[in-house]
């Protein structure tokens, strides 16, 4: 088979590796679409991993072959997505349905000797219960692609708890800020979007944003509780890399608000809390990190359903053998999500 190979810093090629034969309690796949994400443009940059590197995890395709033995409802000819990141199944964090969390040992891959989450393979073996059936059978794989980063912000909703009718305000109009409005507004909230680059607020606008700001244009707490009469937001979802910033919105809250820290941060450091702050308002911060089993089930119905829509935020897409223009064109903030058509070689 052909995989994308990060060979060294901004350089990913193609190379022919064998193919995997799926053991007992395993699944072959034929990735047929993969997103590239910000975690393989860090990558692609030559951080964060080792190099060579297969990298790849936001992937949807087909069912190829079940391995002998292997006790499961999928079949052959399913299309489905794949949670590529592994979990022990058996450390305190996976037995409470936290597995995102995982603190045990999990499997790694290797693709003649090379190291990877294999998203960027034409085929990937893998276990099982890390496989989700589509339950439309005719569903669109390059939008199911986008089961990872949904189950992602799902994951990030669940930390929330946003209700009918709540103020959310979403720092960022980048693909997950995009994902988390979407969301909301399914959830039945009012969201606020903060995003200083205007083809990203009119695209928030396009999919349901309710109210979309530019905090470069005053001080963005006072935007907010002008939005909000004076009371600020119920939830705020902090999805930038922007260190300063992850302080100043803590003050857009509401009384009991909560504040959701979904980005990581890079570089990262400290920020200044007044634990009194904290403690009469009764205001809750939290981060969120990966998605659980459950997360991935609900956005593979989201999308095998169709019931949300998220085609808008393919901006490009290729082929295999373009993977070097496509890894580029992914680090551009002109983009949401590279797509590369792995079935087109």
């Amino acid at each position: 088979m052909k995989a994308i190979v990060v060979t060294e810093p901004y350089k990913a090629e193609v190379k022919e590796i064998t193919t995997p034969v799926p053991k007992e309690g395993e699944v072959l796949v034929r990735i047929e679409k993969c997103l590239i994400c910000t975690w393989e443009q860090r990558i692609f940059t030559g951080g964060d991993v080792a190099l060579p590197f297969v990298p790849g995890h936001e992937v949807s395709g087909t069912v190829a072959a079940i391995g002998e033995g292997t006790l499961t409802q999928l079949q052959v000819g399913d299309r489905v997505v794949v949670k590529t990141y592994d979990s022990c199944g058996q450390c305190e964090q996976c037995y409470r349905g936290h597995d995102n969390e995982c603190t045990g040992k999990a499997k790694k891959r290797t693709f003649d000797g090379i190291p990877g989450t294999g998203g960027f393979a034409q085929y990937l073996a893998i276990g099982s219960e890390r496989v989700y059936a589509l339950p439309d059978k005719e569903a669109d794989l390059a939008t199911a692609a986008f089961a990872e980063p949904l189950a992602c912000c799902l994951g990030s909703m669940d930390q929330a708890h946003v209700e009918f009718g709540e103020d959310v305000v979403i720092v960022g109009g980048g693909i997950m800020g995009q994902l988390h409005n979407v969301l909301c507004k399914k959830r039945g909230a009012r969201t606020i979007l903060m995003e200083p680059d205007p083809a990203r607020r009119e695209m928030a606008k396009k999919m349901g944003a309710d109210v979309v700001l530019d905090p470069t244009k005053g001080d963005p707490v006072q935007m907010i509780l002008e939005q909000t009469g004076g009371r600020g937001a119920h939830v705020c979802f902090y999805t930038v890399n922007v260190l300063p910033l992850a302080q100043t919105y803590l003050d857009a809250l509401a009384k009991r608000g909560r504040m959701v820290y979904y980005g990581s941060f890079h570089p990262s450091g400290p920020i200044q809390i007044d634990p009194n702050k904290i403690h009469y308002s009764e205001k809750s911060i939290t981060g969120s990190y990966s998605p659980t089993a459950k997360n991935f089930w609900t956005a593979s119905r989201l999308l095998g359903y169709h019931l949300i829509d998220v085609a808008p935020f393919i901006t490009e897409r290729y082929d295999l053998t373009e993977c070097q223009k496509a890894f580029e064109r992914a680090s551009s903030p002109e983009t949401y999500r590279v797509l590369i058509d792995l079935s087109r070689d």
